[in-house]
């Protein structure tokens, strides 16, 4: 076999074996390896900024880092480097376009040939197009655990608000926050407890991931090593780890706690009690525990000081939506700006590279086809998720654009007035393209609907949106998770949601939706 065509399927090797890498650190190991072999080297490794991405050839723990990144790129030839058992070997190194600043650095008792040094920046090439892409990749899995968790802790809140906002007995506020907060953080145990007079505390609610019933305890003295104690005392969030000292398992409904996190709970100023998660295993909760306890408190406290004062509820409902949107607007613009700029900066270095295999490399070529068609199908599918979190057409333009969007993305025909000119308040546009948006989709998927119709008309000072269709009725407002989400969302812009919808006779949604402050 000629040097040339042994260059070219050593590197078709080497882009079949570090392509099957699911992750950069698998990649950056899979690539010197395959290096050090193909280039019949004593050692090769992967450096950045003084740091030791992956090596092959050397001793564990004796991996001279610095000797390595001083074997620049630029001359085949930098320098020689000190190789445990072998002795002076000469270094020859590729820049990596990923990681910024990377080296792959190889070394062996003779310097490389000029073909050797074609190969090995090769190499270095689809190494880097594969780490990066696995990095978009991984960045893509990050945002969607991300969105995860976001709708789990909305979801948690929002029915917390839903069940405050029902004007239910405090006891049932209570034992609803235990629930949705020990499910939510994955705790063992959850605790609401209320200070009382005479430096005393009693528990007013508990939840046990075991099932089983939480004694309630009357009023105790504080005191001791206890998390409800450390609270009172600091007025702040507290972490404490227990040892065989900790509260007893009939106390915690069957779980020993080793670890608890609390969060005061302030009504009016004042330091009302106090809401706590704990865990049974040796592992600390998370680092944003408190942050996330935190959010359940303002609810719990608006509950407290007046369960009734509807002012003080749709408040706290539209700071919880307003904060949705906000975090839906904060993740589109991060997957805009991130995740899809860096896949279509790397599908065209991708084409650009497969323009650059020769004729003869069916194989390569194909393969490097496959992996462009699937970058491809992420760039739509993340696309898609962005648009699914909140629109920027929505941002940039306008409630009518927005509108016009979702009418055009209809699977069924869409009748579309907008009357509206301008831009209107954002709670007013955020809250009118939601509605619409699930609206179309009911339609789409239940109502067996021809023909939708949707008017957008500003009178006397309020947005009045109406969306009806021609399919088969009988929607039930209480019975859908959609349609009462939309409720609590329009109620918290201080608007107020209609549904007729009598069977056989299609559906009409009217929602209206105040234009001032």
């Amino acid at each position: 076999m000629d040097v040339a065509a042994w260059s070219t399927q050593q590197l078709a090797e080497f882009v079949a074996i570090v392509s099957t890498a699911r992750s950069e650190k698998e990649a950056a190991h899979v690539a010197v390896e395959r290096a050090a072999e193909a280039l019949d080297a004593d050692v090769a490794a992967i450096v950045c900024a003084g740091d030791l991405i992956a090596a092959v050839g050397y001793p564990e723990g004796a991996v001279p880092v610095g000797d390595l990144a001083a074997a620049r790129p630029g001359t085949t030839y930098a320098r020689q480097l000190e190789v445990p058992g072998v002795g002076k070997c000469e270094a020859a190194s590729a820049l990596l376009e990923h990681p910024p600043g990377a080296t792959m650095v190889v070394a062996r008792l003779d310097r490389l040939t000029r073909e050797e040094t074609g190969l090995m920046r090769g190499m270095a090439r689809v190494t880097a197009i594969t780490m990066r892409m696995l990095r978009v990749l991984d960045d893509e899995r990050t945002a969607r655990k991300e969105i995860e968790r976001l709708a789990h802790e909305q979801a948690a809140l929002r029915n917390v608000a839903t069940l405050v906002a029902t004007g239910p007995s405090p006891d049932e506020i209570f034992a609803a926050v235990a629930q949705e907060v020990g499910q939510l953080l994955n705790a063992d145990f959850t605790e609401l407890t209320r200070f009382v007079p005479s430096a005393a505390v009693a528990v007013v609610a508990a939840w046990s991931k075991t099932g089983e019933p939480v004694p309630l305890a009357g009023p105790k003295p504080l005191g001791g090593h206890n998390l409800t104690t450390l609270i009172h005392e600091t007025h702040r969030p507290e972490r404490l780890e227990y040892d065989d000292s900790g509260p007893p398992a009939a106390a915690t409904g069957g779980v020993r706690i080793r670890s608890a996190v609390g969060v005061p709970i302030n009504v009016e100023g004042q330091l009302w009690g106090v809401i706590a998660v704990g865990t049974a295993g040796y592992e600390q909760p998370p680092p944003d525990t408190e942050s996330r306890l935190a959010d359940f408190t303002e609810l719990v406290a608006t509950a407290i000081a007046n369960a009734g004062a509807q002012t003080e509820l749709k408040a706290s409902r539209s700071r919880i939506v307003a904060s949705a949107d906000e975090t839906r607007r904060r993740i589109e613009r991060d997957l805009h700006d991130g995740a899809q700029q860096r896949l279509v900066s790397l599908a065209l270095r991708l084409r650009a590279a497969q323009e650059t295999v020769p004729p003869e490399l069916d194989e390569l070529s194909a393969h490097l086809d496959s992996v462009a068609g699937e970058l491809t199908t992420a760039l739509d599918e993340l696309r898609e998720m962005a648009r699914g979190i909140h629109p920027t057409i929505l941002a940039e333009g306008g409630l009518a654009p927005a509108l016009k969007s979702l009418a055009r993305r209809s699977s069924v025909p869409v009748d579309l007035r907008v009357a509206a000119k301008g831009r209107l308040p954002e709670r007013v546009e955020v809250t009118a393209y939601y509605v619409v948006s699930e609206a179309l989709t009911n339609a789409a998927k239940h109502a067996q609907a021809s023909a939708i119709h949707v008017q957008v008309d500003p009178i006397d000072g309020i947005l009045r949106l109406a969306v009806s269709d021609d399919g088969i009725g009988g929607a039930d407002p209480e019975g859908g998770s959609g349609l009462v989400g939309l409720r609590d969302r329009v109620e918290a812009a201080g608007g107020r949601l209609t549904v007729q919808s009598p069977p056989g006779q299609g559906t009409r949604l009217t929602v209206d939706l105040p234009l001032g402050q």
